[in-house]
């Protein structure tokens, strides 16, 4: 996987003209029991083409070693459309692993005058850029599979997760409003799922069935953009619901950005605090 990612970032890099642009960041959370996670993302475009490889790292006390997320991510943006796919895996850590593809659309039905980063959905990059005018409206929808394998003794027990994503988002006057629904399936239930839910900053083992996020952003701010993001999750297996709240702002100064955020996540027995920073560049 870290072959292709590094393949796929050469070839954009070498077709580079013009009309290229870059982007590139790194962000550190840290929450409970030790948890400690990084991101590590860049998205170099040329045209209408863009790749955008990522790794998340992360960690927790009970674990000897550390899990590394690898996705590649490659994204066609017209005007008024976008198309993406991707591919990843987790390589073997603690017996286990998974592998998954994907794809997403989105679609500017206002797309006034912005950039081709859409203001919701995987195309969305924080900050506050986007369409200008009064109004915009972006809508889409994603779907990913995932294959999870837990090696047990000698045998490896896998479930599939497929994940459906319906996602919104509007621009009025000053303030950015997105929104998203996720649907989860499963085939045999034979390993426990580990990964990322749309809205959580962190990674954590469980077998959600929906979760709904909601995110306001207030760019009107001179170079500081604040934002709010409320993520309600639904499991299966009899898990109690889990609630979280997101507060942070973004820094922008053109070609330097920064951001910080504070999550409170409540799993119905207890509540968690997670504090992310990150930074990057984009020219």
């Amino acid at each position: 996987m870290k072959k292709i990612i590094l393949a796929a970032v050469a070839c954009t890099v070498l077709g580079l003209n013009a009309a290229a642009y870059f982007s590139g960041g790194a962000s550190s959370v840290s929450g409970p029991d030790g948890y400690h996670g990084t991101n590590l993302n860049l998205v170099i475009g040329s045209g209408n083409l863009a790749i955008e490889p990522s790794l998340a790292a992360y960690t927790w006390d009970t674990l000897d070693d550390t899990f590394h997320t690898y996705t590649l991510r490659g994204a066609w943006e017209a005007e008024k459309y976008t198309v993406a796919g991707l591919v990843g895996s987790t390589p073997e850590v603690n017996g286990y692993s998974n592998k998954f593809f994907g794809g997403d659309i989105t679609v500017s039905l206002t797309p006034g005058e912005g950039g081709k980063s859409r203001l919701t959905g995987p195309g969305s990059r924080g900050g506050a850029r986007g369409g200008q005018g009064v109004t915009r409206i972006d809508v889409g929808a994603g779907l990913k599979q995932t294959m999870h394998t837990q090696a047990v003794g000698t045998t490896d027990n896998e479930t599939s997760q497929t994940e459906g994503s319906l996602f919104a988002g509007a621009k009025i006057l000053m303030v950015n409003l997105s929104a998203s629904y996720t649907g989860y399936k499963y085939g045999d239930e034979d390993a426990a799922p580990l990964g990322f839910v749309p809205g959580l900053s962190f990674a954590f083992g469980a077998f959600p069935k929906s979760s709904v996020n909601v995110k306001l952003d207030l760019p009107g701010f001179p170079m500081v953009t604040p934002f709010v993001s409320y993520t309600g999750t639904k499991y299966k297996g009899g898990r109690d619901d889990s609630s979280a709240y997101l507060f942070g702002a973004y820094l922008d100064l053109s070609m330097v950005t920064a951001n910080v955020g504070y999550q409170m996540f409540d799993n119905g027995s207890t509540k968690d605090n997670y504090l992310s920073v990150g930074a990057g560049i984009k020219f």
